[in-house]
This record gives C-alpha cells, sequence and structure tokens, in this order.
C-alpha cells in the first residue's frame, strides 16, 4: 500500500509538471511566508512557493523527486536544489500545523532547523 501512495503523489506531480489532467492541490501547495507583512512584499526573501513539486525561495530553486506521506498533514520530500551558485540535496519534512501554518523541518534555507510559515493569500492577475 505504501508502494501505491508513493506512486500516486509522484504521479500527480508528473501530471501536473506536464499538463496532463487536473488534480486537487496538496494542502502543501501555494504561497508561503513567515509573517503576513513578507507576503505583500514580493521581494522578501522570507517567501517561498511550492508549485507542482517546485519549491522556490529568493535565491534558492528545488526539485522534489520523491514525497511521500508521513503521517496525516505530514510529508517527506527528496529535494534537488540550486541556490547561490550551488547545486545541494535536501530531505525536509513538511507539514500543516492545526493552525494551517506549514512547518518544514530540516529544510534547503534557513538558518534554524525548523521554518514556520503563514499561507499567503495572493491575488490571481487577470
Amino acid at each position: 500500500m505504501r508502494a501505491v501512495k508513493r506512486f500516486a503523489i509522484i504521479s500527480s506531480f508528473g501530471a501536473a509538471l506536464v499538463g496532463g489532467p487536473a488534480v486537487a492541490a496538496q494542502p502543501y501547495e501555494g504561497f508561503w511566508a513567515s509573517t503576513k507583512k513578507d507576503c505583500r512584499d514580493q521581494d522578501s526573501a522570507n517567501r517561498m512557493s511550492i508549485e507542482g513539486g517546485r519549491l522556490s525561495w529568493y535565491e534558492t530553486r528545488c526539485r522534489a523527486s520523491e514525497m511521500t506521506a508521513d503521517g496525516k498533514f505530514g510529508w517527506k520530500m527528496h529535494l534537488a536544489c540550486e541556490g547561490e551558485g550551488e547545486t545541494f540535496r535536501s530531505n525536509p519534512r513538511v507539514s500543516i500545523a492545526a493552525d494551517g501554518r506549514l512547518v518544514m523541518d530540516n529544510g534547503p534555507v534557513g538558518q534554524a532547523k525548523r521554518q514556520t510559515y503563514v499561507r499567503c493569500e495572493i491575488a490571481r492577475k487577470r
């Protein structure tokens, strides 16, 4: 069952990347920032986005090669990243807390071992 769940998660990212069938967004997908104020600042180093297996910060970009469920609202990720002229790998755990915040343990950016983000409500351009 675990292999089936892993395949479903990876398949949904693959479909999203190649324009396949519409797949419901995962709870962790979207725009996030350290504070609501950082949400409004497009140049903030404290903003990030997660979309279609890609994670982006101000100067760092990562692509997920594997994402597996780890509890009801948790996921373990294997990321290939690049930033500031370097390439590296990262294996964070992402979860959604009861208050709706995204918690990233052992993330590829930041000084702390744990970062907490609030969801940003970004208006879509028409």
